[in-house]
């Protein structure tokens, strides 16, 4: 108490001791510091609003508000009511805390709103029509989970089944599907493609081709080849791809090689390549013995028939039946015995057989053209040498293709006309690149000379101002030892004048020290 109190008494007296205008000036000082200190702590401990949804449906905005307002959370509402603020401390557990409560729902119905909410009494008309529209959110939902989409509504189109309609009769079920991109993003044919497939395997007996989707410019995306077997043109497109890229290899393999021969600029060479991209499958069956050298196969079977007579008579002939047997009585022979036999065998050997698929890949060269021109006259022979080095550089078949070796003088008129147009500009950069670094040099030429001349005028100036002040210095020592000359002489004039005073004062001097 006593130390606040002796604080309390200085302040007065600091206080007292100030003048009018000095205690104002400290007044309007201690304002201005509670003012700042005011400020700051209201921007320090305001709150950081930040977004916590945008671009949000009705429906959904007045839950997640009345959510809000259940957790006594503060908010603000910006953008219409699409866009919901809250402090930025707080948001990610608002998210989740929403995001556990299924929120916000994108507008859209989905089975878990249906499960949530069963009640008795319905029909079998509603229950269709809460499973179309929850089959409907459900797809906007997975759809909007694309990067390139910012919303997507989805409509189905079910009819309805009847006994008294054959089923030929009956419409087929249909979709539709409304887009809306993000910013500057679009959908590839492929992502189309996606979206289509993935609806048509959600819809029971909706067809690829009865789906349309439409973005918010109203332009139809569905309009695209639905299976890549019918992407004809993706196709074709890729195939020429290849085959120009197969020619440029083949033309640039054999223009590098004459070029190291006749020179840079001396051979001109073209490629004409036919790529069969026909699939092929190529079945071969051979048939051989299993033992090749007694040429026997595999025993399969075996039928043998064994017959015996013995005894008196004829050998019983002809076919039996009554046709044969009736009226054909023989008379016996009683002289002697018969004795009849016959053996008959039936071997089935198996083969063995070799089967084996062959699958022809697309790409095989069907046929290959190359013609070779160059910047000279050439003998049957060196055509015949470079046929033979450029047939095997393209790996040449003598009964699928042809090369053709002619040589002419070449029209190099246009090209040393740019010859002459590129030295010209080369000389014409070098001349203004000499100019440039000329005029570099006689700018830091003449500033040396303005640095140097500038220097030594400072230098002068110096020595000049140095002069005068040793010559005052010089002048101020002369001056003073003409006074202290004088003043010795004045004494010495005394002291003879007037001895015996003079011996006082130096006596009174010396007692005092």
């Amino acid at each position: 108490m006593d130390f606040i109190n002796s604080i309390k008494q200085k302040l007065k007296e600091f206080w007292e001791t100030k003048s009018k205008a000095q205690k104002i000036r400290l007044g309007l000082s201690a304002a201005i510091v509670v003012l700042v200190v005011a400020i700051l702590g209201y921007f320090v401990t305001r709150p950081n609003y930040v977004p916590l949804y945008s671009n949000l449906d009705e429906k959904d905005a007045g839950e997640i508000v009345k959510k809000l307002d259940d957790m006594k959370i503060p908010y603000r509402l910006t953008d219409g009511g699409r866009t919901i603020l809250t402090d930025a401390k707080d948001v990610y557990k608002v998210r989740l805390e929403l995001a556990r409560e299924g929120l916000p729902k994108g507008g859209q119905i989905g089975f878990s709103d249906i499960f949530g909410k069963t009640r008795l009494g319905i029909t079998e008309w509603e229950k269709q029509i809460q499973y179309t529209q929850a089959l409907q959110g459900e797809l906007a939902r997975t759809i909007e989970e694309m990067e390139q989409v910012e919303a997507a509504r989805v409509h189905i189109v079910q009819p309805q089944k009847s006994l008294f309609i054959e089923p030929d009769g009956q419409k087929e079920p249909s979709a539709a599907v409304f887009l809306k991109m993000k910013p500057g993003k679009e959908l590839t044919e492929e992502e189309t493609r996606g979206i289509i497939n993935l609806i048509a395997h959600s819809v029971e007996g909706l067809k690829p081709e009865n789906i349309t989707i439409v973005d918010e410019y109203g332009r139809i995306l569905s309009n695209i080849p639905l299976s890549e077997e019918g992407n004809t043109k993706e196709v074709v497109n890729a195939q020429l791809a290849i085959q120009e890229n197969f020619q440029k290899q083949l033309q640039s393999s054999v223009q590098s090689l004459l070029e190291q021969i006749f020179g840079p600029g001396n051979v001109a060479v073209r490629v004409n390549v036919q790529l069969d991209f026909d699939k092929k499958t190529v079945e071969n069956r051979s048939f051989a013995p299993s033992n090749p050298e007694l040429n026997e196969g595999l025993l399969r079977s075996v039928q043998e028939l064994r017959e015996h007579f013995s005894g008196q008579g004829n050998i019983p002939q002809g076919e039996p039946g009554a046709g044969t047997n009736i009226g054909t009585y023989q008379q016996q022979n009683a002289e002697g015995a018969s004795d009849y036999q016959k053996t008959e065998v039936i071997r089935n050997y198996e083969l063995n057989e070799s089967r084996e698929n062959i699958v022809v890949a697309p790409g095989a060269v069907k046929k290959l053209t190359v013609s070779v021109v160059i910047n000279r006259d050439l003998t049957e022979d060196e055509k015949n040498k470079i046929v033979a080095l450029v047939g095997n550089a393209v790996g040449y078949d003598i009964q699928r293709d042809q090369i053709t070796v002619e040589g002419m003088a070449f029209d190099t008129q246009l090209a040393d006309m740019l010859s002459r147009q590129l030295s010209e500009e080369a000389r014409n950069r070098r001349r203004q690149q000499v100019i440039v670094f000329v005029g570099i040099l006689l700018c830091a030429a003449i500033l040396t000379i303005i640095y140097r001349t500038m220097l030594r005028r400072k230098r002068q100036l110096e020595e000049t101002k140095l002069a005068q002040q040793l010559a005052e210095a010089q002048q101020a020592a002369s001056v003073e030892i003409d006074e202290n000359e004088q003043m010795f002489k004045n004494i010495e004039r005394l002291a003879r004048q007037r001895p015996e005073e003079v011996a006082k004062i130096i006596r009174t001097w010396l007692n005092e020290d």
